[in-house]
């Protein structure tokens, strides 16, 4: 036999009141044990099961631990591009120390001094002899024609070197070159050098100097 609902009233749930409106839970609410509850509420009847299933008692809050989670996740990550900016600083220090102490023969802070057509060998790059310095017919900017050389640095390496054309101590005229695309050249590998400048061949100069660029 189905029991009949209990009728409309306020009735305890937790610690307020909620209004049963004889067929359903309503969203209204008031504390619990007011002078207009103790007269409404009816203490023969059961409480309310109807609309909704759930215990009058007190429910505990699931608390969403999202926020903090997500908090967790880029605090880790700003503390990874903290370190990884660090560690890049200080290779970018180490290189630019070297770079500024670096006083080897044909290196950025001591230039070689060459002469056309003839070998010469910086740091263990040995470079060929029969290269010539040469005008682009296209465009009268400098060239240099057939400048080979071979890696005996002991492992693959870049090069980016820088020729210059000096009359006196004026430097009349610049010819970068490097590896024409390659990344580095491997260990004992022989390629013919690119180079290029936007300087024109000058009337006059009396000297030519390499340098590594970094």
């Amino acid at each position: 036999m189905t029991q009949a609902p209990p009728p409309a009233g306020w009735y305890p749930q937790g610690d307020q009141e909620r209004w049963w409106d004889g067929n359903a839970w309503s969203d209204n609410f008031r504390p619990l044990g007011s002078p207009a509850a103790q007269q409404t509420y009816q203490p023969t009847y059961p409480q309310p099961t109807y609309g909704q299933p759930q215990s009058y008692g007190a429910q505990p809050v699931q608390q969403s631990h999202t926020g903090r989670n997500i908090l967790i996740v880029f605090g880790v990550l700003f503390l990874l591009l903290v370190s990884g900016c660090t560690a890049a600083v200080v290779i970018l220090g180490d290189r630019i120390n070297d770079a500024v102490n670096d006083d080897h023969v044909g290196g950025p802070n001591n230039p070689l001094t060459i002469t056309e057509g003839q070998p010469f060998e910086v740091d263990g790059f040995e470079y060929a002899a029969g290269w010539t310095i040469a005008t682009d017919p296209s465009d009268t900017t400098l060239r240099i024609n057939d400048l080979k050389v071979t890696n005996n640095r002991g492992k693959a390496d870049r090069l980016f070197t820088r020729i210059k054309l000096l009359s006196g101590n004026e430097v009349v005229a610049t010819i970068d070159c490097d590896t024409g695309g390659i990344d580095k050249i491997s260990e004992g590998t022989t390629i013919t050098v690119n180079c290029y400048s936007s300087d024109s061949l000058p009337a006059a100069y009396d000297k030519l100097t390499i340098q590594d660029a970094f």
